[in-house]
């Protein structure tokens, strides 16, 4: 295994001194295992020391050269992951001149060799995906569509095509025959990979139908989700939801069912009132000016002319082109009295405001009833039972 060069001879006659020293007994078995740990080990001390200077000469000239994404690529580590393939491609270089070519040694460490540059290419090429994926995510990705999937899927091609080719480099057969030898099992990768095959789909059909972006609030009926999407994968859709509880999602369920998004409204700076009070029957009287209307009509009337002049309610055209309406109306009498419905739309989407906002609006209405001789229609108390005794 060991070549007759001076620098391979000079490294054996340290050995059989260390082993001299020692009171070992010299034999080529042992000779050659110490042999090839130190010359495993220089070449990876020397890659090391190459991997740190040409990574602190890229640092220094993306600092000097000011280039816009040279500062994105330093704090995603970009630069760092990429020098990972330095130690093994130093390694590679030392082999042929450290062992002799024929030596099974030497088959074994340039396959093994070959293997590890193949993980460190991985991590360079998933590395530098992950920062055009985040670049793009960041400058150019305004509708904020959920694209993190079309990553995660790029980064699984790449790690199956590089362990492919990392086995057939081990048994040393061709990568085409490995192929076919898989195509047997490609019923149960299709089962295991079930779930990202579907995710994929998803993403692709909510980007381009445009349903979902990161930061929209989704309702998704028959489940728990009613919150903000904070994230999109290719197999989870993260739903933060208005009670702080997180809800996980298959992106496939919200493709394949319908889902309720709150982005327009949001957009639109304006949110729906719309509430129903109950008058009791029997409080309905005609107007003693105009015998064809009631006190319900003054009502509705007053109504009305309140919400149109009320400062936070909005009169102005919709997001989309249609007229925003403010209306009061009646709905069909139930048991329970005759609905009185309000609908109009606030200047403002912010929950807390909309709340203090329709809050306000509900009161009023409700206290006004009495002075149009109207009754707020409520479900009789239960009457305790007494006890004869």
């Amino acid at each position: 295994m060991i070549p007759s060069h001076q620098l391979a001879q000079t490294i054996l006659r340290f050995i059989d001194r260390v082993l001299d020293s020692i009171g070992l007994d010299k034999t080529p078995r042992l000779e050659e295992v110490i042999y090839f740990a130190i010359i495993v080990a220089l070449a990876i001390a020397l890659g090391w020391i190459l991997r740190h200077l040409i990574l602190w000469g890229l640092r220094r000239w993306v600092k000097v050269s000011h280039v816009s994404w040279g500062k994105e690529l330093l704090q995603a580590r970009t630069l760092a992951s990429s020098c990972h393939i330095i130690p093994p491609l130093v390694l590679l270089a030392c082999l042929p001149i450290a062992f002799d070519v024929d030596a099974s040694w030497h088959v074994w460490a340039m396959r093994l060799t070959v293997d590890y540059f193949l993980v460190t290419l991985g991590i360079a090429i998933c590395a530098w995906l992950k920062f055009a994926w985040t670049h793009y995510d960041t400058y150019k990705n305004q509708r904020k569509l959920p694209i993190k999937g079309i990553y995660e899927v790029a980064v699984g091609i790449v790690w199956i095509i590089l362990t492919i080719i990392a086995i057939s480099v081990l048994i040393n057969k061709s990568p085409g025959m490995l192929l076919t030898g898989l195509g047997a099992f490609a019923a149960a990768l299709m089962l295991v990979f079930k779930d990202s095959i579907l995710g994929f789909v998803a993403g692709i059909q909510m980007s381009n139908n445009d349903m979902l972006h990161v930061g929209d609030w989704i309702t998704v009926p028959g489940t728990l989700a009613d919150g903000v999407v904070t994230d999109v994968t290719i197999t989870t859709v993260k739903v933060f939801n208005f009670d702080n509880t997180t809800v996980m999602l298959p992106p496939y369920t919200l493709v394949s069912t319908s889902f309720q998004n709150w982005r327009s409204m949001s957009k639109s700076g304006t949110r729906r009132i719309a509430k129903s009070i109950l008058i009791d029957a029997d409080t309905i009287r005609p107007d003693e000016k105009d015998p064809t209307k009631t006190n319900l009509d003054n009502y509705r009337a007053f109504i009305l002319d309140y919400l149109n002049k009320h400062p936070r309610i909005n009169h102005d055209t919709g997001a989309f082109g249609g007229n925003v309406l403010t209306m009061v109306r009646l709905m069909p009498a139930t048991a329970s009295g005759v609905p009185v419905q309000f609908y109009a739309f606030t200047n403002t989407s912010v929950w807390p405001e909309y709340e203090e906002i329709q809050s306000t609006i509900t009161a009023h209405i409700l206290a006004a009833a009495p002075q149009f001789g109207l009754r707020v229609y409520n479900y009789p108390a239960t009457q305790p039972e007494v006890n004869a005794k």
